[in-house]
């Protein structure tokens, strides 16, 4: 639930040359304040890592728009907890192999970027990244992959896709895993067909990942809703056909 309102303390808000009171934006924007074209939201662990790392994606693709980070007026990422980053137009939505093929240009952009140092505190997320790929050994290229690529994926009209924020893996991953996050997690909204493995076959060790993909999934999630643990049980089915 994020009904309180979030609080940007005012020395946080002058640093990044903002003032008003904001509007608060959605999960894609990590629930923070929107002034204008500027959202500050909390800084998660890895914030600084991922302001660096988008500086040097953004514009690189024209498959692939990317929120910049704002720095604050000493150059700062992180000010007292708070990141800023370019608001941009759209929305999650069910377009899934558009969803594909961005994630796919994401991998490209990582390349050679390394990743973050690991989290100071565990999270069930990071503990799940590490479990699944313990002792893995999937060949081919790696980089950092996207956790959560389809929810910060934003979708405006015509226009490409945006990626609104980073949510890196501990380590680097073979390339296509994200584009199999991003398959997995469409399967269990429901919100693409079976034959998108067979749409997508061309990505290299794709049904390995994909089963890596649901391995995470599975791990990272709380299977206590019985809707949620039947959708598991569906794509389940459908990757070991």
């Amino acid at each position: 639930m994020h009904s309180k309102r979030l609080e940007i303390p005012q020395h946080v808000l002058a640093a990044f040359q903002l003032e008003g009171k904001g509007v608060a934006v959605g999960a894609p924007w990590d629930y923070g304040l929107r002034f204008r074209r500027v959202v500050v939201s909390p800084a998660a662990e890895t914030a600084a890592w991922s302001g660096k790392v988008r500086e040097r994606i953004a514009g690189q693709s024209a498959s692939l728009r990317v929120s910049r980070p704002v720095r604050a007026t000493d150059g700062r990422l992180v000010v007292g907890g708070f990141a800023a980053n370019e608001f941009g137009e759209g929305a999650p939505a069910a377009r899934i192999d558009e969803a594909i093929a961005a994630a796919l240009v994401f991998d490209e952009l990582l390349d050679g970027i390394e990743a973050p140092s690991a989290p100071s505190r565990p999270n069930p997320w990071a503990t799940a990244d590490r479990t699944v790929w313990a002792g893995e050994r999937i060949t081919g290229d790696r980089v950092v992959a996207h956790l959560d690529f389809l929810s910060c994926c934003l979708f405006d009209g015509t226009n490409p896709p945006m990626l609104s924020a980073l949510v890196p893996s501990l380590d680097l991953r073979p390339k296509g895993f994200t584009a199999a996050l991003v398959i997995v997690d469409g399967l269990l909204a429901d919100a693409i067909d079976a034959k998108v493995l067979q749409r997508w076959e061309l990505v290299p060790n794709l049904r390995a990942l994909a089963r890596k993909a649901f391995d995470y999934r599975e791990a990272s999630q709380l299977l206590d809703d019985s809707n949620v643990r039947s959708d598991f049980v569906r794509v389940a089915q459908l990757l070991s056909d």
